[in-house]
């Protein structure tokens, strides 16, 4: 791994997703406050509309006062996504991120093990330990993106196109179970071609795991790692409405691997197709559409709160 940069300056920026989550609203304003008490000038942005955390990061570059020492993100997987691939755009990704878990699902934060005490959280970014995340990449046609902790084809993906967004700034937890249900009673259930490292099977349903944890804190993938230059694959074989009630039973139990026409193994990079444009879904969005190579992206980002990989 590449030598971890030093955050010598107390300039930060936080890019605020207001409607992210259904709870912890004055979180980001006290994590503020602490950081203003340590000495640290911070500067608040707030999102609009879906992609604009994506578009505020794309300005940076334009900014006369140049770019913050931390750029701080306040929402979910979903809003880091955006933060994510808007460096990438710009070559910024050596810019220190800091995460105040504040969105719907925060598997990311759940796998660095954040605190949601402000106090904690600013002491956290505040000591700026810096460790690597390896992230995956998703390339659609001409289109490529990066993903942090999980992406999907199949059932998953199907369900996150059908939340609602009027319902998600309503409850976000609750669109999602309700896409779910949806999805579970009046979705399709094609099949896919799937090329993992060469060797190819039809399947019916896919999940890739960049870490460990998978809607809110379940466990398919124990392997993945978001430290480690490779992703967990898991592909379903075999699906159907009764099946998916038994693999969602063994999912919640942790034994999902263990369950007939599912195979679980590691790979760093898939090739899928199929007859079907089927969404491709990353850290909780649609981000696009078969077919599609998942692979192990070749950069990384510096992410606070994670502690170095050890040599």
């Amino acid at each position: 791994m590449h030598d971890v940069p030093e955050i010598h300056g107390r300039k930060a920026l936080v890019i605020s997703n207001p409607m992210a989550g259904s709870r912890r609203t004055t979180l980001t304003h006290d994590v503020i406050h602490e950081l203003s008490i340590m000495g640290w000038q911070v500067s608040l942005v707030r999102t609009q509309s879906i992609g604009h955390a994506e578009q505020i990061v794309v300005g940076l570059q334009a900014q006369p006062h140049g770019m913050p020492d931390v750029l701080i993100v306040a929402g979910g997987d979903g809003t880091i996504n955006e933060v994510v691939n808007g460096l990438c755009h710009i070559g910024g990704l050596d810019l220190p991120i800091a995460l105040i878990p504040t969105g719907t699902v925060n598997l990311l934060a759940s796998e660095i093990r954040l605190p949601t005490n402000p106090k904690l959280l600013a002491d956290i970014i505040s000591q700026s330990r810096v460790g690597k995340v390896v992230l995956g990449q998703i390339t659609a046609g001409p289109n490529s993106r990066l993903f942090l902790m999980t992406a999907g084809v199949g059932f998953d993906a199907r369900a996150v196109s059908r939340v609602s967004k009027n319902l998600k700034k309503f409850d976000g937890k609750f669109a999602y179970i309700v896409a779910g249900v949806t999805e579970y009673l009046f979705g399709k259930w094609p099949f896919y071609q799937i090329t993992i490292d060469g060797e190819s099977s039809c399947a019916r349903s896919v999940l890739f795991a960049n870490g460990r944890h998978y809607a809110g804190g379940m466990t398919w993938a124990p392997g993945a790692s978001i430290k480690e230059p490779s992703l967990e694959v898991g592909v379903f074989h075999r699906l159907g409405r009764f099946r998916l009630l038994l693999y969602a039973v063994a999912l919640i139990m942790g034994k999902l691997g263990s369950m007939p026409g599912v195979r679980i193994l590691s790979a760093k990079e898939i090739e899928l197709q199929s007859h079907y444009s089927d969404p491709i879904q990353a850290d909780g969005d649609i981000v696009g559409y078969l077919p599609a190579r998942i692979s192990v992206a070749p950069t990384w980002v510096n992410m606070i709160g994670l502690e170095p990989r050890s040599n």
